[in-house]
């Protein structure tokens, strides 16, 4: 599949980490991605804007959160591509947008935005598609979701691959699940012999198992191939009371993390993860002890910096 050009993301180990549980703990450090500030949603983009051009394309829209990665990743590739950007930015708590490092950042890139409750994102954006009418339009669902944004991840583990010789357990945040979807096909193909744990940071498996299984279906069709989650365990233990919401001890383990090994990790997403890895890790250590283990690194450095004042500094 087409994409633009884009460096790896480097391979760290975690020593404080790894002496403290007794095995080998890496991380995909996609947080340092070389584009649009980094992470997840900004490997994403490299595919989904593959065709995407001043010459192409007038105006991208899309629509997003206060804190979404996503927003903000989008609006530096377009500025880089000199691409105009509409968003629609949706909310039912308008101070989010006050204190949201993200949001202040596609407010320096200059996009055009509309704003709207959460229950009226389709048709406000219906509404912003046509008055564009006679342009061409670009539209890109929220978050990254679609088969570029899947394939992006199964190609990030061919990626991992050339990095990395043997895995046996890798941890990873699920918000939308387009990330996980490519993670644990890419998995099944190179390193069959791992086990996916994915740590959700918004909602049940019950209400992301479908959804899950149609991005699988998606990618399988692409490349003709039958991967499935079979060799994924779900977690919803550490949502610390749901999407974008903390706890006195997600943000102790987020702290911890920075001063021991000088990796940022987010509340919102990334460090949900790390948090679910680290109390696993914790309650089963004869399990994973000498094993391989690599934690997913997605990112949200922006989202961290939005929480400044949860840390009383």
């Amino acid at each position: 599949m087409k994409h633009l050009d884009f460096l790896p993301t480097p391979v760290s180990n975690l020593k404080y980490y790894s002496d403290k549980f007794g095995c080998n703990i890496m991380a995909k450090r996609d947080d340092l991605f070389s584009e649009a500030c980094g992470g997840n949603k900004a490997r994403m983009l490299q595919y989904i804007l593959a065709d995407v051009n001043k010459d192409t394309c007038d105006v991208l829209i899309t629509a997003g959160g206060p804190c979404s990665n996503f927003n903000r990743a989008c609006a530096f590739m377009c500025a880089k591509l000199g691409v105009k950007m509409h968003l629609v930015e949706y909310t039912d708590k308008l101070d989010e947008f006050d204190t949201s490092l993200n949001y202040f950042l596609c407010n320096l890139v200059g996009i055009t935005k509309t704003r709207c409750m959460k229950n009226r994102v389709p048709e406000t954006i219906k509404n912003v598609v046509e008055s564009y009418e006679g342009q061409n339009i670009k539209l890109v669902y929220g978050g990254g979701k679609s088969l570029e944004g899947i394939y992006a991840y199964y190609e990030a583990v061919a990626e991992l691959k050339q990095q990395v010789g043997h895995i046996d357990h890798l941890f990873v945040s699920c918000g939308t699940g387009t990330t996980l979807t490519g993670i644990c096909a890419g998995m099944q193909h190179f390193f069959p012999e791992a086990h996916i744990h994915a740590i959700s940071v918004a909602r049940s498996f019950e209400v992301e198992q479908p959804t899950l299984m149609e991005d699988m279906a998606i990618l399988n069709k692409f490349l003709g191939e039958k991967y499935t989650f079979d060799n994924m365990s779900f977690y919803e233990d550490y949502l610390c009371g749901g999407y974008d919401c903390t706890t006195p001890e997600l943000l102790a383990y987020i702290k911890k993390c920075i001063s021991h090994e000088g990796m940022v990790i987010d509340p919102c997403y990334s460090g949900k993860s790390f948090y679910g890895m680290c109390k696993i890790l914790e309650n089963n250590s004869i399990k994973y002890k000498g094993k391989n283990i690599l934690y997913w690194n997605t990112g949200g450095i922006m989202n961290l910096l939005s929480m400044k004042a949860s840390y009383g500094i």
